[in-house]
């Protein structure tokens, strides 16, 4: 039998040193930390402790450290564009890539005109799923309100330089994504059943009743899958196994659909609680269900999963 895929201790140690600075510095108030207050000096922070250039080539991080660090920034429920970072700092040239890595710039990474972090990036960066570009806005960013609380914006952008490694990029951003989703679950997920466990109703904690006890197993229980997966896609991206795309989407994928289910199951549990945004978990539900939308290139993510389980059908 082949040995269970796990972090190395050193990436365990990483994700150990980012969950003490978010419980010291990922406060209320920069969880809730809206459009227009984006919490600069946090995120100056987590590049002090390396995070924000895991991805550089040659640094040596990875897909491991990225994913074990995203989960633990997701549990803290930590704002920032950290999809958009990892692959900014993986897929830009060395000249551009440190006002990114240091958090002195923000990155708005995705498909024109609707473009994530806009109204406060200070790069830009265009990608169709297969290619990408640094670009420059060609026009004013007009600001839109989300369902998760972050900065997005309509603004035209004009191509300025073709980027390299863009598939190695979306791989450790799927990653990334992956992991702050798996830990945004866990977080709604872990309200849920301390509420289960402390909630008393007709003389006991309602987390007796199966009908409360079993959804909250089942999706504890996907979480789990999902961590899994995660952490075998991570390898493979590491290793540049040769489904590695396929996993790393495949992950994103079941993160997604985890966290959504502990999500709803966490809404269940806590009642009209849990569904007010000032609540202990529904504006983290909200950005769940944001982070999980489908993307403008999700056919290929959808088709490089395709193509693992066929290959892996033909072995």
């Amino acid at each position: 039998m082949s040995e269970p895929v796990t972090f190395t201790p050193d990436q365990e140690a990483l994700a150990g040193s980012v969950r003490r600075y978010c419980a010291a510095r990922c406060t209320e108030e920069v969880q809730r930390a809206g459009s227009g207050a984006f919490p600069r000096p946090f995120w100056r922070g987590l590049a002090e402790l390396g995070v924000l250039s895991l991805a550089v080539p040659g640094e040596g991080g990875g897909a491991g450290e990225i994913s074990a660090v995203a989960m633990e920034l997701g549990r803290a429920f930590a704002p920032g564009p950290l999809a958009a970072t990892v692959f900014a700092a993986h897929t830009l040239p060395s000249a551009h890539t440190l006002p990114v890595v240091s958090g002195a710039r923000l990155v708005s990474w995705g498909h024109p005109p609707l473009m994530p972090w806009s109204p406060v990036a200070d790069v830009f960066i265009e990608t169709d799923g297969e290619r990408a570009w640094l670009a420059r806005p060609a026009g004013e960013v007009h600001s839109l309100e989300t369902l998760g609380n972050e900065p997005w914006g309509r603004v035209p952008l004009e191509r300025v330089l073709p980027l390299e490694r863009v598939l190695e990029g979306t791989d450790l951003s799927n990653m990334a994504l992956a992991g702050y989703l798996w830990g945004a679950g866990k977080r709604v997920l872990d309200a849920a059943v301390e509420h289960a466990r402390t909630r008393v109703q007709f003389g006991r904690a309602i987390g007796t009743f199966q009908a409360v006890a079993h959804p909250i197993a089942d999706a504890g229980l996907g979480l789990e899958a999902a961590q899994k997966l995660i952490k075998v896609a991570a390898a493979a991206v590491d290793h540049r196994h040769h489904q590695a795309s396929g996993l790393a989407a495949a992950a994103r994928l079941s993160a997604s659909r985890a966290a959504m289910d502990a999500a709803f199951v966490s809404h269940q549990t806590l009642g009209a609680m849990g569904y007010s945004v000032e609540g202990p978990i529904g504006h983290i539900a909200q950005r769940i269900r944001h982070l999980s939308l489908v993307p403008s290139h999700a056919h290929q993510t959808g088709e490089q999963v395709l193509a693992m389980y066929s290959e892996s059908g033909r072995e």
